[in-house]
């Protein structure tokens, strides 16, 4: 996204703590770090705030130069660098936005609800009202923030991904139908429902049917994915690929004929996207932000958290090869329209200048 800004003629910075999942990045801390020209400034976590990730450092930067610029966008609710980042732009006249990454849908909200309720009303509700605009990346996002009041500075702005279509032999009715799960191996992703659906299609006696599973996770659970796998009699159809990056990942999508995603929250789906951007028709739940754009531009199929409803759009995908890939080549040139970083930037830099000349 700094880099899509950047190549459009902004001056960008971005402020971040030292924050690396459970351990932590090595910079050399509050010093401007040039990366494709942009401006990056790191500063140390608290040792006791692993997930808040309260900073001292941030905050007393933010208070010290967030009048310097012209519009600021705070990333993530339910986090310390939210507070002074919204309450010092607030304070000083400089317009923010916010971007929710899904933390304000019914799903998430109700995971640990104990906590982030009473938090969403003390801190979180309060930065929202006094945003000049709030960035979702898709409309089922939107839906959800119009229904908590935030109607009117709500933008609908999608992530970009790199368009690289990638090199794929035609369809061959007498090989198996290649499906690609790609994205974090979390029981949020519905890989479970997945595995059903592939035991189902067994039990009509539809064989033809693969499943790349890539992605890390914990070991525990990708531990339960492979007991599940076995306990379906799918061990000979399923494999685990773990963390796929670069030419690997491209590698993955090279290799398959369907993306499938059956999340129960998604707020965008930025592997969804690549997929897309791959050449790839896709299978995504309803709950996947991108479900609604695959639907109406008839890029795949979307399908409710069911068991037979997956198995269904499997066995659709299977059967008609010659539509699978005109869905596949739509997909390209909707990614190439939609979900460039360049169409990215351009999107968010004409927001920033909207409410800076207000």
């Amino acid at each position: 996204m700094a880099s899509a800004l950047t190549a459009l003629g902004a001056d960008v910075t971005v402020a971040t703590t030292d924050a690396d999942g459970s351990g932590r990045l090595a910079p050399a801390y509050g010093q401007p770090v040039i990366e494709n020209g942009t401006t990056f400034r790191y500063f140390r976590r608290a040792a006791w705030s692993r997930s808040w990730h309260f900073s001292w450092g941030l905050t007393r930067w933010l208070a010290r130069s967030i009048a310097d610029f012209d519009v600021v966008e705070v990333h993530a609710l339910f986090s310390y660098p939210t507070i002074p980042a919204s309450r010092f732009a607030a304070r000083s006249g400089v317009p923010y936005v916010v971007r929710p990454l899904g933390t304000l849908s019914q799903w998430s909200l109700e995971q640990r609800a104990w906590k982030k309720r009473p938090y969403y009303a003390l801190f979180e509700r309060s930065n929202l009202e006094r945003s000049a605009a709030i960035h979702v990346t898709a409309e089922s996002e939107a839906v959800e923030l119009r229904a908590l009041g935030f109607d009117a500075k709500v933008r609908v702005i999608p992530l970009g991904v790199e368009v690289r279509p990638v090199a794929r032999t035609r369809a061959d009715p007498s090989r198996p139908l290649r499906l690609l799960f790609l994205s974090r191996v979390h029981p949020k992703k519905g890989i479970e429902l997945l595995l059903s659906a592939l035991a189902t299609l067994r039990a009509r006696g539809v064989d033809g049917v693969t499943l790349d599973i890539a992605g890390d996770g914990d070991p525990e659970y990708l531990r339960h994915l492979n007991s599940e796998a076995e306990r379906f009699g799918l061990r000979e159809c399923v494999r685990f690929l773990g963390a796929v990056h670069g030419e690997a990942k491209r590698g993955a999508f090279a290799a398959s004929d369907v993306f499938v995603l059956t999340s129960h929250n998604e707020n965008f789906g930025i592997a969804a996207a690549e997929a897309l951007a791959a050449g790839l028709p896709v299978i995504l739940s309803h709950e996947v932000g991108l479900a609604r754009d695959v639907e109406l531009n008839a890029l795949g199929i979307t399908v409710a958290l069911d068991v037979e409803a997956i198995a269904n759009a499997i066995e659709r995908m299977l059967r008609d090869p010659a539509g699978r890939i005109a869905a596949g080549e739509r997909a390209t040139r909707y990614a190439a329209e939609h979900l460039s970083w360049a169409e990215c930037g351009r999107r968010l830099l004409s927001l920033y200048q909207e409410i800076s000349s207000r």
